[in-house]
């Protein structure tokens, strides 16, 4: 009894101590607590809740609660990389000495502006029952850096007891992030995106960081603290700009003709250019010709000759381009509207953020998976307004189907092509209207049939003279209908009567060659998105796509800050760069500084970078050569002097003075010192020559003031050898040359200046002075129209006036009104009937 009492007693302690060991076992065990999700923007957090079931929630101001879930948000970055002067003391000054900065680490400090919502975040994301946390931010590289940095900040790297996952959103229809929920990504799995993202953020810290403070030191040494911004994509784009300006400044029109003749086939007129082929290849066709001699002898052979037809016809087909990626849709929004990078993407993110009407705009891919085509015929179904005919149309003609051109899962990296979503928003802005009618157009017209052309080339030869005919006619319109095209203006030939034909009248007209265009946003885009190599061929582009400068989502960031660090100025739709593009890449030319002037080789790190999310390429092996290259530029910047760059100029000497060249600057020997570009325009050597020999020059056209708007000046050298713009010239200062003509107004003399003309009363401030300037809008004003002007008189058509408020150039003749002031006439709109009656599609 006893043995069985105290066996008893044992198996209850036993128990007892079992009971205390689970209990405590449990005590430590994760029990099941909240989800926190982190969206980007205020905005998307309310979507998810509404997704989630908002009457479930409870608005905390800075997040909504419910029993299971908390939704917060960041306002785009809560947390940056310090600045140098948070990290080191000694790199408070921006002293070359401080250089290179290395920071084994990259500190990390909040943004100043969103404080108050990390704050808020900080608590949500410590609190002991919020045991998930999910990244909602944006689908992307940037979106996983943004949460990475907040979460670091926060927890200083200890992630232990919080599970990670990722929701995935290709857009934000209540069925995309329903979808987007169901299929959550473990944060394991987004290591190789958070990688390149933090990889991107550091080279940006350390080529930007760098470069700017080691250019800022150098410039500084001149005199002044001169900042000089520069960055790793940033200046390589910049060096292409300025490259291209140069390619422009140096440009020699040349001079060439054309020759234009009309024949009569039997009654039926048409008319043909002389052309001869190509020698190279055969096939090009040669129109120009730059022998004036040449012009005659065609004039004088085929003048009233008869001549021998040849033609033939062939069909030719033009395809639909494939769906849109964001640099497509921005380049394409630039030509047709003239909307810069920046505002498209603010469109575009607002046509998928906020109205739910198109998926995820910052994509490189122009196709969509290749499961996607149910869901396609379905959105298909719900387009509206004029464009519901054409979706019909293709749904009814079953041309939805599984094609490489648009379902392709080897050409999607993290989004598929931009699309509509299937909801019709309201409420559009007119800008708005246009980038979303413009995506639902590709949409829908990337399932229908190529446009049918018929070409026609007509060759007529005259005493062994060639005269081609090219005529082009669209039979059916095919995806064209979509844009509503039912015919183009391209016109038709009138059919051949036989095979002769008689020059009737020969016409010669002279041309100049013309300088390589400026960039717009579209083609700098487009350079962009090939490193370098604007190429305009489809295929091409996309097969060089993955070395670009920049990302699709970064483009138009790039391009906005070249134009507020004062690098680049627009000008209508043209990007022009500033004299201080030019200092600073001519500089950095001369440093040798590659990381900073090679698009290429920038464009090779975006590469591996899209190498490191794939995992085919090491974070670790891609910060050493960011490391190498950043103690190469700041070698570089330390050891170059500008002297070193002297030589004597090719014009020297100019009255009996040498002259010496750097990279930035011409100096005499007596110490006039001018630098290769003022205001904006760089000087060629015969402008400095004539400068220096008169000291002055002009006037000229071409400079441009610190905010970008073009004028017209005289330079001259003033009496302290410095250079000085003359505009208006004050009639007290007025120094004049030999007479030109009597005004009209009151008769008095009218003499020559240095920036146009003035009567005699105007030097004595009379009421009826006149003064006439030698350039307006940009176009010099030749001598012999101001003096028909003065004989009251009109010139002569003038061409080449740009309009200061459209930037467009127009024609126009010049006249004095009775107060002797300046009037435009312009010449009557000149009506153009179709060259050919017009074929229509049968």
């Amino acid at each position: 009894m006893a043995t069985t009492k105290k066996t008893a007693t044992k198996t209850a302690a036993t128990k007892t101590t079992a009971a205390k060991k689970t209990a405590t076992k449990a005590a430590k065990a994760p029990i099941e607590g909240k989800t926190l999700i982190i969206a980007e923007k205020p905005s998307v957090a309310l979507d998810l809740v509404r997704v989630l079931g908002q009457k479930n929630f409870k608005n905390e101001k800075t997040h909504y609660e419910s029993d299971t879930t908390i939704v917060s948000h960041a306002i785009g970055h809560l947390v940056e990389i310090a600045d140098p002067k948070e990290i080191d003391e000694k790199y408070k000054k921006w002293e070359m000495s401080t250089l290179p900065m290395l920071p084994k680490e990259f500190p990390l400090v909040a943004t100043p502006a969103t404080k108050g919502q990390l704050s808020a975040l900080s608590k949500l994301i410590k609190r002991k029952d919020v045991t998930t946390i999910v990244n909602a931010c944006d689908a992307g590289r940037e979106g996983e850096l943004i949460f990475f940095y907040i979460l670091q900040y926060v927890l200083k790297g200890k992630f232990t007891g919080k599970t990670i996952k990722r929701l995935w959103m290709q857009s934000m229809t209540p069925a995309a992030i329903k979808e987007a929920f169901e299929n959550m990504r473990d944060g394991s799995e987004m290591e190789n995106l958070k990688a390149a993202a933090l990889c991107r953020s550091e080279a940006d810290w350390l080529i930007g960081m760098n470069g700017s403070r080691g250019l800022t030191a150098y410039n500084s040494s001149m005199g002044g603290f001169q900042v000089t911004p520069c960055g790793r994509v940033q200046t390589p784009t910049l060096a292409i700009i300025v490259n291209r300006e140069e390619e422009r400044m140096q440009f020699v029109p040349q001079k060439f003709w054309t020759v234009e003749a009309e024949f009569d086939n039997d009654g039926n007129h048409y008319q043909g250019k002389w052309f001869t082929a190509n020698k190279e290849d055969g096939k090009d066709k040669i129109k120009q010709i730059f022998d004036e001699n040449r012009v005659k002898e065609i004039l004088a052979k085929c003048k009233g000759k008869a001549g021998t037809v040849e033609e033939t016809s062939a069909p030719s087909l033009q395809k639909c381009g494939p769906l849109y990626d964001l640099t497509t849709l921005q380049r394409e929004a630039n030509n047709r509207f003239g909307f810069s990078a920046k505002t498209t993407l603010s469109i575009a993110q607002a046509l998928y953020e906020r109205h739910k009407a198109t998926t995820y705009p910052r994509t490189d891919s122009r196709c969509l998976p290749e499961d996607y085509v149910a869901p396609v015929k379905a959105t298909l179904g719900k387009i509206e307004g004029p464009l519901a005919k054409f979706a019909e149309t293709a749904l009814k003609n079953n041309w939805v189907v599984k094609t490489p051109k648009v379902f392709d899962n080897s050409k999607i990296s993290d989004h598929f092509a931009i699309i509509p979503t299937g909801v019709m928003p309201s409420g559009l802005t007119e800008a708005e209207q246009k980038i979303f009618t413009m995506i639902c157009q590709r949409f829908i017209a990337v399932f229908f049939p190529p446009a049918k052309y018929e070409n026609t080339t007509r060759v007529t030869t005259v005493e062994g003279e060639t005269f081609i005919t090219e005529g082009k006619v669209l039979i059916d319109p095919g995806f064209k209908a979509v844009y509503g095209k039912d015919s183009d203006e391209e016109s038709n030939i009138p059919a051949l009567k036989g095979k002769s034909a008689k020059t009737v009248a020969l016409e010669e007209k002279e041309d100049f060659t013309k300088p390589p265009a400026h960039y717009t946003e579209s083609t700098l885009l487009s350079m962009m998105e090939s490193a370098g190599k604007l190429v305009e061929d489809e295929e091409l582009r996309d097969a060089m796509k993955e070395r670009g400068l920049g990302t699709p989502a970064t483009r138009a960031a790039i391009i906005e800050k070249l134009v507020s660090d004062k690098y680049v100025v627009r000008d209508g739709k043209d990007m022009i760069p500033t004299a201080k593009a030019f200092d600073l890449i001519k500089v950095l030319k001369a440093m040798d500084i590659e990381a900073l002037t090679s698009p290429e080789l920038t464009g090779n790190w975006e590469y591996k970078m899209e190498q490191i999310e794939k995992g085919k390429e090491t974070r670790e092996k891609f910060m050493e050569g960011i490391v190498e290259m950043t103690k190469t530029m700041v070698k570089n910047i330390k050891s170059f002097k500008e002297e070193s760059t002297t030589g004597e100029a090719p014009f020297s000497p100019v009255n009996g003075k040498k002259v010496f060249e750097t990279v930035s600057r011409y100096t005499t020997e007596d110490g006039i010192v001018i630098r290769k570009m003022i205001g904006g325009k760089r000087l060629t050597p015969e402008e400095i020559t004539e400068l220096l020999t008169n000291r002055k020059i002009g006037p000229l056209t071409g400079f441009r003031s610190k905010r970008g708007a073009e004028f017209s000046a005289v330079v001259i050298i003033n009496d302290e050898n410095k250079i000085e713009f003359v505009f208006d010239e004050k009639p007290e200062e007025v120094e004049v040359g030999a007479e030109v003509g009597k005004s009209p107004v009151d008769g008095a003399a009218v003499y020559e200046t240095m920036t146009g003309y003035v009567s005699d009363s105007y030097l004595k401030k009379e009421p009826s002075g006149i003064t006439l300037p030698k350039i307006l809008l940009g176009k010099e004003i030749p001598l012999e129209e101001i003096k028909k002007m003065l004989a009251g008189e009109k010139t002569t058509l003038l061409k080449g006036f740009r309009s200061n408020k459209t930037h467009r150039t127009f024609d126009a003749y010049l006249y004095l009104d009775k107060g002797g002031k300046l009037k435009f006439d312009f010449p009557p709109r000149e009506f153009k009937p179709r060259r050919f009656g017009k074929k229509k599609a049968e």
